[in-house]
């Protein structure tokens, strides 16, 4: 056996290692989410509905993070005092004045 081939089995065998790891860690992550739905349904009555109407709503609010991150949310050029710039900020990246 040339090792050239020896080092195609060896890299492939890693690859291999690594992909079974990574589906096992897949698989255990959505278990874990799977069980903290069904606890939350079970001992709260919240399902999987609004749990999902809650991370849609999350990831829309990064997506309006985002696009108003490069817009006109430009801090002003002067600032009285601190509470103004606290101000700025929470609008900036919530979104909502205080």
């Amino acid at each position: 056996m040339s090792p050239l081939i020896i080092g195609a089995f060896v890299v492939s065998v890693l690859l291999l290692f690594g992909l079974f790891s990574t589906i096992k860690t897949t698989f255990k992550t959505a278990f874990l989410i799977a069980l903290v739905v069904f606890g939350l349904q079970v001992f709260t009555g919240i399902g999987p509905e609004q749990i999902f109407q809650q991370v849609l709503k999350f990831f829309s609010g990064i997506g309006d993070w985002l696009s108003r991150w490069g817009g006109s949310y430009k801090p002003p050029a002067d600032f009285r005092d601190k509470q103004s710039l606290l101000d700025w900020l929470l609008f900036a990246c919530l979104g909502f004045y205080p």
